[in-house]
This record gives structure tokens, sequence and C-alpha cells, in this order.
């Protein structure tokens, strides 16, 4: 069993529809894996949060997850991984970035297509040296770059239903807003997922441009069905109710506060396509363990991956 968590991972916490309660978490779990039997859910993406810690000083962690993401992949259900930025912690390090190269590199050998944003800690030509367009441009699911990778989409299958994972960078500029928006139009029969670095602070508010971003990309898009994010140190989820049925998920996932920059925990979003439910869960291939907290890590909120209707 792990100790109790330190003054920092006190601080994480979860946010819920009801009212926005917020929810202190327990302490740790004993170690288990509790994962969902596949034969439950239709298909599932990866999420790989903050990593610049196991870049930095951990990267057996990075290695780990990328690994179990390729070995699992056919298994769990897995199809597609976002990463949600902060690759590095130092954008200036070649080891550093020659840590994530490798990790990732583990996904693209076992032909894994996945997503990555750019975050703070990322800012520098050697985002662009190590995961511009370049790396990316012969995956089946890339579909379009901005500025060299700086934002792209790729079109992404979930059990037969073709989904777009949109992925924004960090500081977005008036012209990223703008590619954005137009992505969104040109493909408004499909369900969007977005994934950015920081949006949500841990007790639901918007950070950084968070608002922004939610009054431009997600409330005038009805094909936006739910939100990731980093950055802050901890776990929260809300659901923003926008009427007329529609309610979007808003999450945010960022376990670099933990002992050894993460443990290597991920999550894993897996899609009960009848159901209309995306079943979230975090797990660590380091620790085969499934949840960091007792409480805010697993979750299942209501996704509806059909087109918004016109």
């Amino acid at each position: 069993m792990r100790g109790c968590p330190s003054r920092a991972q006190r601080l994480f916490t979860a946010v819920f529809t009801a009212g926005l309660t917020l929810v202190t978490p327990a302490a740790a779990r004993a170690s288990t894996n509790e994962l969902p039997d596949p034969s439950t859910y239709d298909a599932a993406i990866a999420w790989l949060p903050d990593t610049q810690f196991y870049s930095a000083r951990h990267p057996r962690h990075f290695k780990n997850q990328t690994r179990w993401l390729v070995d699992n992949a056919a298994t769990r259900k897995i199809g597609y991984a976002t990463h949600t930025g902060d690759i590095v912690h130092n954008a200036s390090s070649t080891r550093q970035w020659n840590n994530a190269d490798a990790a990732m590199g583990t996904l693209d050998e076992g032909k894994f297509p996945y997503g990555i944003v750019q975050g703070n800690h990322d800012v520098g030509d050697k985002y662009f040296a190590y995961f511009g367009e370049w790396r990316f441009k012969d995956s089946p699911v890339y579909s379009e770059s901005f500025k060299n990778n700086r934002q792209h989409y790729d079109l992404v299958d979930v059990a037969g239903r073709k989904v777009l994972m949109l992925s924004l960078t960090w500081a977005m500029r008036d012209d990223d807003f703008a590619w954005a928006k137009q992505v969104l139009t040109k493909h408004s029969n499909l369900p969007v997922i977005v994934s950015v670095h920081a949006y949500l602070n841990t007790d639901g508010t918007y950070d950084q441009q968070g608002q922004r971003i939610f009054d431009e990309i997600v409330k005038p898009y009805a094909n936006v069905k739910a939100v990731l994010c980093g950055h802050n140190h901890g776990a929260a989820h809300k659901v923003r109710d926008l009427g007329n049925g529609r309610k979007v998920p808003e999450i945010l996932a960022d376990y670099q506060r933990a002992k050894e920059g993460g443990l290597g925990y991920l999550r894993l979003l897996q899609f009960d396509l009848d159901a209309k439910k995306m079943i979230v869960d975090t797990y660590s291939p380091s620790l085969n363990d499934s949840s960091y907290f007792a409480t805010g890590d697993d979750f299942t909120v209501d996704v509806d991956l059909l087109p918004p209707p016109r």
C-alpha cells in the first residue's frame, strides 16, 4: 500500500457535476488492477498527461506507458492516444527531448497512432525538430497540420465511428483560433474531442485561455463533445450544460507532483456507444494500479459520439 499523500498531493481536487461539489480525494488505495472488462465497452482512447518529469528524470515511467499501450492495444481496444502537453520540462534540453523521443518512438514502431500538443514547457524550436509535421505525415489518422504541427487534427476510428481529435497549442494566437474554427466548421458532421494543455484549474474554474477557448471553440460548435487538459497539478472534471440536451465534459488530469513525476499514471477513455457513455479510468503500467486517488480518477460521463443534429 502506498503511504499517505504529501501536502502537494492533497491539493488534488475532483469536481463533479452536481452543483460543482468539490470533493477532496482520500488517501491512496492499495494497488489493484480494476480496469473494466473490455467486453463492456466498444473502443478506447488513451490519454498521456504531463510527462515532463519523466523526460527530465524518470524516463522508465514514460517508456512503461507507451510500451503498455502497444502491448495492450488489441486486448483493451485502444486505437489512439492523445498527449496533452508538457512533453519535457526544459525545452532547451536535448537529453530530455531524446528521452521523450525514445518513449513516443515505441508508439511509432508499434504503428500505434497518436497526437500531441505543445505545452508551456515545450515551447521552442526543439518541439518542431522532434514533433513537427514530419513525424506524423505517414500516420493513417493524421489529417491536417497548422504551422508544422503547432496545431493539428486527427481522424480516428472509434468502433466504426469517425471522431475528430483536435489538438490545440499553448498560448493560442488569433490565427490559431481562426484555424481551429475552420476545422470545426468544415467537419461539422463529425464529433470532436479537444485536447489542449491548459484549460481548467483544479477547482473547475477556467485557467489561462480556458474561458476564451470555451467561448470561441467549445460553446459555438455543437460537434465538440469533450475537452481534455493538463498543466495544473491535479484531477478535476465537470460537465457544462449548454442547453437543448447538449452537455460537454471538461476534464483535467496531471499527475506530475506524485512521486517520480507521476508514477506512470495515464488515463483511458472507454466508450460505450449505445449507452452514450465515456468511462474514464486511471492506470499506471509501472505499478499495475488503476487509480491514484480513491475519488476523482475513475468516473463515467455522458458522451454521444454521433454527429450533432442538423
